[in-house]
């Protein structure tokens, strides 16, 4: 009996340390939350998860393309293709001023991005053109094709030589922290690509 007791608590010992392990990051205010709130955003960006990404992050434009994501594969391909090589490191927390100092680093996908944005808004120049592209972004031969284009471009971008240090602030929800986004935060997490391709959504 006693053999058994002692068993059934080291299993018990290690679920709830694997619990501890593995729960979601919650609302306190300690460097700790933070950092492993910070970590899950960008795990979730690299598998352009979009249930977990809308759950931490504000941000208008991640926000279109997960909406995106969520409906169709391609979408989430492409936000893998953007964030598959960022790479992050966390300078200062300043939980007193909710903010956080990161520096990031990713493919240079400006150029890519941009090019690729040119070509399809004068391919779908005039409001009639819009209105169709409206129609082909939700047609899966035509993302096949088109997105195609754009994730090996991406693919075959070099590295940026230069981290890039954005400033995050933060809110405290009741169950979670909720980072914002700037536009310049965008940029530089993507590599400059989603201000590019924004202008086509």
């Amino acid at each position: 009996m006693k053999k058994f007791t002692a068993v059934f608590l080291s299993i018990l010992i290690i679920a709830f340390s694997f619990t501890a392990c593995s729960s979601k990051p919650n609302n306190r205010l300690t460097d700790k939350n933070i950092t492993k709130t910070i970590d899950t955003i960008f795990s979730a960006l690299k598998e352009f998860d979009s249930a977990t990404v809308k759950t931490y992050v504000e941000s208008s434009t991640l926000d279109t393309i997960l909406t995106y994501a969520s409906k169709k594969d391609q979408f989430r391909k492409l936000g893998v293709a953007m964030f598959e090589n960022l790479q992050y490191e966390i300078k200062e927390i300043d939980a007193d001023s909710k903010l956080v100092t990161l520096a990031v680093k990713n493919k240079d996908l400006s150029e890519v991005a941009s090019e690729y944005t040119k070509n399809l808004l004068k391919e779908y120049a005039s409001i009639s053109g819009m209105l169709q592209l409206l129609k082909d972004i939700t047609n899966d031969a035509w993302l096949d094709n088109n997105l195609s284009i754009l994730t090996k471009g991406i693919s075959s971008a070099v590295m940026s030589n230069e981290e890039i240090e954005i400033k995050l602030t933060f809110e405290q929800k009741n169950d979670r922290l909720v980072f914002k986004f700037t536009q310049e935060a965008e940029d530089a997490v993507s590599g400059g690509a989603l201000t590019a391709i924004k202008d086509i959504f």
